[in-house]
């Protein structure tokens, strides 16, 4: 089986996120694929199989270090990357089984900062939010966090999201409270098994030059990883969030910045479709208010290394 090192959601290498990508899974059993995953314990693994139906293109398996996941946004951009180098998938529309179910992964051509770069989309349906956490809670996870109560944000509650997995999306007031964070891990794996949260996902808003940008940061010790660099299904969650409290302010695209505190900046680019132009993203008016009905999460990816999965003796 081919292997590829693979770093998501940047055009750089040694930034974004890692991923492991295996081709060619088809008749690996399930202990195969989780050691394979222990095996390269620094990111998550894509599996890639066949189709299993008409209704799909291909099969992703998802494994971390600990588990299986039914859905990784970073390592589905890893694992097309690798298709659409190798000329085993195409631009356009590709249709992927995973966890979750079945998605569109899009891949086009777009010019950013004077440069081509291949960018890969997926489409998400609506996170699901919990209610707002309540107060001692929320200051119970501030103080796992090592965050002060009053550096939360003066007034956006905390919530659990769920998509596939779940996220605390924890609001906290500024840039330097986001940075200052430097989490208790045990405090948050029991607050998390607690809550029913698989990670915290702290973040702050601001207003760009070209519309909302936000700057993240994510903790998930369930899962094995202390600090995820960059997480694509979070901001999946995190544009349900905002959407919901109205913070948009009519725009249907926001930046996620993500990997800065641990040298490995990425971006990812998050467009909302609403009810009211979800078939017709090109419309005059595309920034009509109505129901949140899926989620496009973008980005690119860059391939690090490629080898070759020794057999075993």
């Amino acid at each position: 089986m081919r292997i590829f090192q693979v770093d998501a959601f940047t055009d750089s290498i040694f930034s974004g996120n890692p991923a492991t990508v295996v081709l060619d899974a088809d008749g690996c059993d399930e202990a195969t694929l989780a050691a394979i995953a222990r095996e390269f314990p620094h990111a998550e693994t894509a599996f890639v199989f066949a189709a299993g139906g008409p209704d799909h293109d291909l099969q992703l398996r998802f494994f971390n270090a600990v588990k299986e996941t039914p859905f990784v946004g970073h390592a589905t951009l890893a694992a097309h990357s690798v298709l659409l180098s190798l000329g085993r998938r195409r631009l356009g529309v590709t249709r992927q089984l995973s966890g979750t179910g079945i998605l569109d992964v899009g891949a086009r051509e777009v010019t950013r900062a004077g440069r081509r770069h291949t960018e890969i989309e997926f489409r998400q349906s609506v996170p699901e939010l919990d209610a707002p956490l309540p107060l001692r809670n929320t200051l119970r996870v501030a103080e796992a966090l090592r965050l002060p109560g009053a550096r939360l944000h003066e007034s956006l509650p905390a919530r659990i999201a769920r998509k596939g997995s779940t996220r605390l999306l924890v609001p906290v007031a500024d840039d330097a409270a986001l940075a200052s964070i430097a989490p208790n891990f045990s405090s948050l794996l029991s607050l998390g098994q607690e809550l029913g949260a698989d990670g915290f996902f702290a973040f702050v808003m601001t207003q760009g030059a070209d519309g909302p940008v936000t700057d993240a940061r994510m903790f998930c010790p369930a899962l094995g990883i202390a600090e995820d660099p960059v997480s694509g299904n979070a901001h999946a969650m995190l544009a349900a969030y905002l959407w919901d409290k109205g913070l948009l302010r009519g725009a249907t695209h926001f930046v996620g910045r993500q990997g800065a505190q641990l040298g490995r900046p990425g971006r990812v680019a998050v467009t909302l479709e609403t009810a009211a132009h979800a078939d017709a993203p090109n419309a005059p008016n595309p920034n009509t208010a109505g129901a949140l009905v899926a989620v496009r999460i973008g980005g690119s990816a860059v391939i690090v290394s490629e080898g070759t999965l020794a057999a075993d003796n």
